[in-house]
């Protein structure tokens, strides 16, 4: 007994060590201060509070550093990819899930095959058809659809949607339902200063004389040049086979509270993953971002039998998230306080506040506990699990997810390696309001799945 857990408490030092080296070298490392460049595959879109690709890069080299068997990498919350992303890089095995139906887009998109070429010749097809079509309707209805879109806008993004529809390969369709995406967030009447949908002025919006057909024109050489960078990226280091990445990825829409394992055998070596800093509401408003653009966006692309009930108002996408329901959270408040002391002692330190501050931190503590478990049930034994998440305050008072994630994992046999704490230097987050300030830190959550 004593000699395994000799053995597990250094393989553990040993992770913490390489860690901890990084900002041995630099004590700015992990800050990544104007070192956090998109490009390549990480540059099609503009999501909401994407992680820095740098980073995930260097927790991957030093996980893989010591332990050159593990290969599966896992993120229950796979937002724009970057894991994804950083994954293939390596070589790696990725399988992500979300519950947002334009997050899984933008992951499809990154895994297409690497036909370049072919896919030049099919954007200038897109892009004639869209020009010379004739048909004038307006393809899509929603409420508000002209607070949101003026009519000459509507009218070129439908000819878009129509040419894009029109294209027999569905792998090029969601490589260009992505540029369109990018497009309507360009050409909406929302700002594009902030997540949220918030309407410009109107006479900004009368003085606006926009093309869709030209910024998706340019939106799409912009993206084929970047998966040209990526393409030679992968081919150099010996992992494309005959244009298609070599390794496996699984990309599926899903509730990661709900989600199965895919086999009886645990699955994954590597979690990766930046849940949500708290509900959508009051922090990143990752629905709400994409609700404009998946009114455009054929979703059977996306996934069959997508229920579009998720698009039934803007906010429905965050509803669906973690915290987005607050029923049924006085049943379990004394459950969750026994599993995380962190967070019973975060609930003592609101009382006397607003009874929905409370509701809040409860509501999105209990949803991110409920993905705890089936997340660790998928890790092979002796994983490393990587969590990305910021310490948000609600009243003026801070709520140390950190702390509270951390008692959740032990809880589901987990143990802990190290935190890192990490300044964001260029993270746009949610505007500051009367619910949580706006999040200037975050941290890195390193655990390791418990062994027999």
């Amino acid at each position: 007994m004593g000699s395994k857990s000799h053995t597990v408490e250094f393989t553990d030092e040993i992770l913490r060590n390489r860690l901890n080296a990084y900002r041995l070298a630099d004590r700015e490392h992990w800050n990544f201060r104007g070192n956090a460049v998109r490009q390549h595959g990480h540059a099609y879109f503009q999501y909401p509070a994407m992680m820095v690709p740098q980073m995930v890069g260097d927790l991957l080299d030093a996980i893989v550093g010591q332990h050159p068997g593990y290969r599966r990498v896992y993120d229950p919350f796979a937002g724009s990819g970057t894991a994804l992303t950083e994954a293939m890089i390596r070589g790696l095995d990725f399988t992500g899930r979300d519950i947002n139906p334009m997050a899984v887009l933008l992951c499809q998109a990154k895994t297409i095959p690497f036909f370049d070429a072919a896919l030049q010749e099919k954007s200038i097809q897109v892009f004639a058809s869209a020009r010379n079509a004739r048909k004038s309707s307006i393809a899509v209805e929603f409420p508000n659809r002209k607070k949101w879109f003026q009519d000459s806008v509507a009218i070129e993004l439908s000819k878009l949607r129509r040419a894009i529809q029109a294209e027999p390969a569905v792998w090029a369709r969601r490589f260009f339902w992505v540029a369109m995406a990018e497009t309507v967030r360009m050409t909406s009447n929302s700002r594009t200063s902030t997540f949220k949908l918030h309407i410009r002025p109107k006479d900004e919006i009368d003085g606006r004389r926009l093309s869709p057909l030209a910024i998706f024109e340019k939106i799409t050489a912009r993206n084929i040049a970047h998966l040209r960078m990526q393409k030679e990226l992968l081919r150099n280091a010996g992992f494309i086979e005959r244009g298609h990445y070599h390794g496996s990825v699984d990309i599926r829409i899903g509730d990661s509270a709900l989600q199965e394992k895919t086999s009886t055998k645990m699955e994954f070596d590597i979690l990766v993953t930046s849940p949500p800093y708290g509900d959508n509401t009051s922090t990143v408003p990752y629905g709400q971002h994409s609700y404009l653009p998946l009114q455009w966006i054929d979703l059977e692309d996306i996934s069959t039998g997508i229920d579009r009930s998720c698009l039934g108002t803007t906010h429905e996408i965050d509803r669906r998230s973690l915290g987005g329901s607050r029923r049924g959270i006085k049943d379990v408040v004394e459950s969750l306080r026994q599993r995380s002391p962190s967070l019973s002692a975060t609930i003592d330190g609101l009382q006397g506040e607003k009874p929905d501050r409370i509701a809040r931190v409860v509501a999105f503590c209990r949803d991110l506990n409920r993905c705890i478990a089936p997340a660790v049930a998928a890790m092979q034994k002796n994983a490393v699990m990587i969590w990305i998440l910021g310490n948000r305050k609600v009243g003026g008072k801070p709520v140390p997810l950190d702390r509270i994630l951390s008692d959740f994992l032990v809880a589901n046999g987990a143990r802990h390696i190290t935190i890192i704490n990490r300044e964001i230097p260029s993270k746009r987050m949610a505007v500051r309001n009367n619910i949580s300030a706006t999040m200037r830190t975050e941290n890195v959550v390193v655990m390791r799945k418990g062994i027999e």
